[in-house]
């Protein structure tokens, strides 16, 4: 294959993929209307509640970024890293992760901090993360639904092990890393240290993204659980992990689903509620987004006016 072609099929792939998954939810939405306005009233106030406690989402990871990257010398206030997150947010809904590439690009402008300590901060962050919500997951459904999903639980074991990996020893996470995290281990010190209050927020974030989706399932005629949306909930971290759409449209609604039906729920109840959730979160990141990204792009603009 040549390197055009090559480089082409790289190019078109996420494009493809995400028709495919849009599509693939559209028709299904398109598909069982009739359920859907035969057992689901979209209430203004339920939807708006979940607009809100979105938004509360937000502030909750701004907290935790905060915590995090100021162990690397970032003096942002809150409410500047609240607009850090949800223009982050925003940007994830373009192709090619570009809220990472936004983040790391106005922390080294506006802070200084090289695009090294962001690849490791970042990585850290998600590490937390990703086990952070493997540990709720596994608690929740060790007592919820222990004999029906004993292969959830594996999985959200192997989250919470993921853990691990900030307390190898510096010789092993070089060999890991390789040319593509360049290691500190005087910062990835410093960064184990914010684990203690990082992992409650991220837990409390789980709790309200959890409550996002049972807000959207009390407009439906479907019983489920609040043990179960956090089950839900703690699985879609993975789809920060491997981004397959911009923001996951699609993927996070259908692995809600497919969690559903593997735990004795309906599929299209499941995939209903977490569209609703999309679309309350959809107002919410792009209004807070589009609102701080005139904000935050002035303060990067500055920095280049001081080098004139």
């Amino acid at each position: 294959m040549s390197s055009s072609l090559r480089d082409r099929l790289q190019r078109l792939t996420p494009a493809a993929l995400s028709v495919l998954f849009l599509g693939g939810l559209a028709a299904y939405l398109w598909g069982h209307r009739a359920h859907i306005s035969a057992t689901y009233s979209f209430r203004p106030g339920t939807l708006g509640a979940i607009a809100a406690i979105t938004a509360l989402t937000l502030a909750l990871r701004a907290a935790a970024n905060q915590q995090l990257f100021g162990r690397l010398g970032t003096a942002a206030p809150w409410r500047e890293w609240f607009g850090i997150v949800s223009v982050n947010s925003l940007s994830n809904y373009l192709p090619l992760s570009a809220g990472l590439v936004a983040k790391a690009f106005y922390l080294k402008r506006v802070h200084g901090l090289p695009f090294a300590g962001f690849a490791v901060g970042q990585s850290v962050l998600l590490i937390l993360v990703v086990a952070a919500n493997g540990a709720v997951g596994l608690l929740t459904v060790s007592f919820w639904r222990p004999a029906a999903a004993a292969w959830i639980g594996l999985a959200f074991a192997a989250m919470v092990a993921v853990g691990s990996l900030l307390w190898l020893p510096d010789r092993i996470t070089r060999s890991l890393t390789g040319r593509w995290l360049p290691t500190d281990p005087k910062a990835i010190a410093r960064l184990r240290g914010c684990t203690p209050t990082v992992i409650p927020l991220q837990a409390a974030t789980l709790l309200t993204t959890a409550a996002c989706l049972s807000l959207a399932f009390s407009m439906g005629r479907a019983e489920v659980s609040f043990g179960a949306c956090i089950v839900f909930s703690a699985a879609t971290v993975l789809t920060r992990v491997l981004s397959v759409t911009p923001g996951a449209l699609g993927v996070r609604e259908f692995l809600i689903g497919g969690l559903a039906v593997a735990t004795g729920f309906e599929l299209q109840d499941a995939v209903i509620a977490a569209s609703a959730v999309r679309v309350a979160e959809v107002g919410v990141i792009f209004a807070l987004g589009g609102a701080f990204s005139y904000e935050l792009s002035k303060r990067v603009a500055s920095t280049f006016d001081r080098e004139q």
